[in-house]
């Protein structure tokens, strides 16, 4: 009977000990596809007179999430479909055409920019959901070093949101940088504010 008594006892604490409700952590390697349609770029471009906003589209990319955390990446961005928004017609049509064209971007000939992600630091992610983003852009034909801090909203496994605000030099692109009037009144500053989504391949996930 005290061989029973000690043999439950032993038993209930090993039954004690093993978690009711386990939780799985989520580990590994996934790569996420960009979402076109829920990500957005807009700009501003001021100059002496004034200033003026517009947007241009995402076309693609993908993102590598080591254990549910922004890793690396690279995004597409379609330059021959940028946009002016503070403009009506005619206005809006004739500001586009120029920036197309080759005082500017030079979409014909670079319809492409291309941002990729070298290395993330999640330091300050776990309190202020920020880090800070090492990459390369290409624009213009010209690729330049960039650091940038990113509001993360959603990172996982199988999706990640994020925010954010990048400022470029377009002389270090030479935009505008041949023409005389637009290189002395337009100022040096292209400010982005970035909007980017992505998920798992096989999932159609539109918002958060």
């Amino acid at each position: 009977m005290k061989t029973l008594f000690i043999s439950l006892l032993i038993l209930g604490g090993a039954l004690g000990s093993k978690p009711i409700n386990p939780v799985a952590v989520a580990g590994g390697i996934s790569v996420l596809k960009v979402d076109p349609a829920s990500s957005a770029v807009s700009w501003k471009a001021e100059k002496t007179t004034g200033a003026h906003t517009g947007t241009v589209a995402i076309k693609s990319g993908t993102l590598t999430m080591y254990c549910g955390q922004l890793a690396k990446g690279t995004v597409l961005i379609d330059m021959s479909a940028l946009a002016v928004t503070d403009l009506s017609s005619p206005d809006k049509q004739k500001l586009e055409n120029n920036l197309r064209g080759d005082n500017f971007f030079d979409t014909g000939k670079f319809p492409e920019a291309k941002l990729e992600i070298v290395s993330v630091d999640h330091g300050s992610e776990k309190v202020h959901h920020f880090i800070t983003v090492l990459g390369n852009i290409t624009l213009h034909g010209v690729t330049k070093q960039i650091v940038f801090t990113a509001d993360v909203v959603k990172s996982n496994y199988e999706n990640f949101s994020g925010l954010a605000d990048i400022a470029l030099n377009r002389k270090d692109f030479n935009i505008a940088t041949d023409n005389i009037k637009y290189n002395t009144f337009i100022y040096k500053d292209i400010r982005l504010h970035v909007s980017l989504q992505a998920n798992k391949a096989d999932e159609q996930v539109t918002s958060l």
